[in-house]
């Protein structure tokens, strides 16, 4: 099968610095991919390219092999690594603002993720912490059916039980025909459910491999090759 999105040697500058340096890769479908790396490495610059919120200075993308326009960029479900959620929502108005706004909104699959997340709909969203406006994205993210998931740190305000059961959603959510692009530098807590590594540091792509390719071949985990490679970073 095509891969669902390849960038070619994207490259994006703000004023004198080189934020994505000649950035070539492939996301396939049925893989979860990991986008790892320290902060101000540019995962975020990355992520915002790939939905055209930024323009890159050089290269381009491509979706299923055509270039990446607005049609095509519908099938992408985007969870930023800030809360876009307005103040005055509950959980259900957020819910019911996601229906109108995606056409592949699924609504019956946002109520069974809220059980699952432990999500009150009546809950206004001022009053929920970090970790629980993190749940609620993720709710939104996944209550869609996309073909490409991008995740950006999505997993840095919660407790580990909460880690569990993103990663469970997650998993969940991924069939043959979609992929998950997840950004962060919390490698033990994603690692096991990884299928591809990308490692990114100053804006260049430094490492592309399964994950299984790399256990093998280095013998040690996806988190002790991080480590080894960012410990000065």
């Amino acid at each position: 099968m095509n891969a669902i999105l390849v960038t070619h040697h994207l490259s994006k500058r703000f004023g004198q610095k080189l934020a994505l340096d000649n950035i070539g890769f492939e996301i396939a479908p049925g893989r979860v991919v990991g986008l790892l790396g320290p902060n101000g490495a540019g995962k975020t610059t990355l992520m915002k390219t790939l939905m055209q919120i930024y323009s890159p200075d050089a290269g381009g993308i491509t979706w299923f092999g055509k270039p990446l326009d607005y049609h095509a960029r519908q099938g992408i479900a985007y969870m930023p690594d800030q809360n876009h959620l307005f103040t005055w929502m509950r959980v259900r108005d957020a819910i019911h603002y996601y229906q109108d706004m995606f056409a592949d909104f699924d609504i019956s699959r946002a109520k069974e993720l809220c059980r699952f997340l432990r999500l009150n709909e009546n809950d206004p969203i001022q009053t929920l912490s970090k970790g629980t406006i993190e749940c609620a994205l993720i709710m939104l993210t996944f209550a869609r059916h996309a073909r490409l998931y991008l995740l950006d740190e999505p997993i840095g305000g919660m407790d580990p039980l909460a880690r569990q059961r993103i990663l469970k959603t997650i998993l969940s959510g991924i069939h043959e025909d979609s992929a998950v692009l997840l950004s962060t530098h919390l490698v033990k807590d994603v690692e096991t459910v990884l299928d591809d590594i990308y490692f990114l540091n100053e804006g260049r792509l430094i490492l592309a491999d399964p994950a299984e390719k790399i256990r093998a071949e280095r013998g040690m985990s996806i988190e002790e090759l991080y480590l080894e490679m960012f410990e000065n970073a």
